[in-house]
């Protein structure tokens, strides 16, 4: 009686599949999945790309999550590659910049249940399941701004962008109010390569740069920021990285990096997947405060900037951070607006 029993218990948990495991065995729990999907610049652009994978590798060792890279080879193939990540069955897929806004707004409504986390773009919320982020890169811009400004020997810097569009005009406003702040007669140039993805170009305009005068050209172009700094080492003049920290591009030639903490960002919304605690339909910002920016000091770029520098951009940084001094974001600026930030300084060409 008691053996038939016990065949009759088995018989019970095989049919509905051992939902309760014997003696105390727990069910392995199930990975997350996640998709990177970069920008058009793709990986091994020492920069945007690369410092969102290292957020990906963070959350890889410290939650046992499976992700894969999946690298458009344009923007025009942003939404079908969104498509086709979504049918592969990913928990999260994670783009960047402002070019994929369009592409998974369209593709986030086709997979309603598909959660998204979209890095770096603005204030907007996108849809009821993605989750967006801004990075605060005007005030990181402000920073090395401030720095340039005070350690230029010519009293001229530079800005290379890699095209002519609002996100690289926060940097770019950042950096010449920051400049501005400590020097008021301080020449601010402003020029656009048209590509992130082509360091020759870059180089050739950080060289007109330097015809003109500029000593410290601040590069804000994804993969063409490598020929500003090849320029910098080429002329033995400055360039300021960005995204990552990429003074180890030119010891001694990049005087820091104005770097975008995007990994962070990729890790909180992969860990809030894991939680359990991920919502649709957010907006997070990422600033000074929040640790979201900083500039770069580390052994590449040691004693390039003067201890007195460095004193006075850390006073600027907890300004920033108490409100005593906004940096202004252009996104935010409106048409014919002559003053900007506070303090208030006149708008580029005012």
């Amino acid at each position: 009686m008691k053996l038939r029993r016990a065949f009759m218990l088995l018989t019970v948990m095989v049919l509905v599949g051992a939902m309760t495991l014997p003696f105390g065995v727990s069910a392995a729990p199930k990975k997350i999945r996640v998709a990177m999907v970069t920008s058009e610049s793709g990986l091994g652009d020492r920069s945007f790309n690369d410092m969102m994978l290292e957020g990906f590798k963070r959350a890889e060792q410290d939650f046992g999550i499976e992700y894969r890279v999946i690298q458009p080879r344009s923007i025009s193939e942003f939404k079908s590659t969104l498509v086709r990540a979504c049918q592969q069955g990913f928990d999260l897929i994670v783009g960047s910049s402002f070019d994929m806004i369009d592409p998974m707004v369209e593709v986030a409504k086709l997979f309603p249940k598909q959660d998204f986390f979209l890095v770096d773009v603005d204030y907007t919320v996108l849809a009821p399941n993605i989750t967006s982020t801004v990075t605060k890169d005007w005030e990181g811009s402000c920073l090395v701004g401030a720095i340039a400004a005070t350690v230029s020997k010519t009293g001229t810097i530079g800005f290379v962008g890699g095209k002519d569009i609002p996100i690289i005009h926060r940097f770019f406003i950042g950096y010449y109010y920051g400049a501005k702040m400590v020097n008021p007669d301080i020449k601010v140039l402003e020029s656009y390569s048209g590509t992130f993805t082509d360091p020759a170009a870059g180089k050739e305009y950080a060289l007109a740069l330097k015809s003109k005068g500029s000593d410290i050209n601040f590069a804000v172009a994804g993969a063409t920021s490598a020929g500003v700094i090849d320029a910098a080492k080429e002329t033995k003049t400055f360039a300021i990285g960005v995204d990552s920290n990429q003074n180890y591009l030119a010891p001694g030639f990049v005087l820091t990096s104005m770097m975008k903490r995007i990994d962070n960002q990729v890790y909180d919304g992969i860990k809030a997947k894991v939680d359990g605690t991920f919502k649709g339909g957010e907006v997070k910002v990422y600033g000074l405060k929040e640790k979201g920016v900083d500039y770069a000091m580390d052994e590449h770029n040691k004693g390039l900037i003067p201890d007195a520098v460095l004193k006075k951009v850390e006073e600027l940084r907890s300004r920033i951070i108490a409100g005593e001094v906004v940096v202004p974001n252009y996104m935010e600026l409106t048409p014919g607006q002559k003053v900007m930030g506070k303090p208030a300084i006149p708008v580029p060409g005012k």
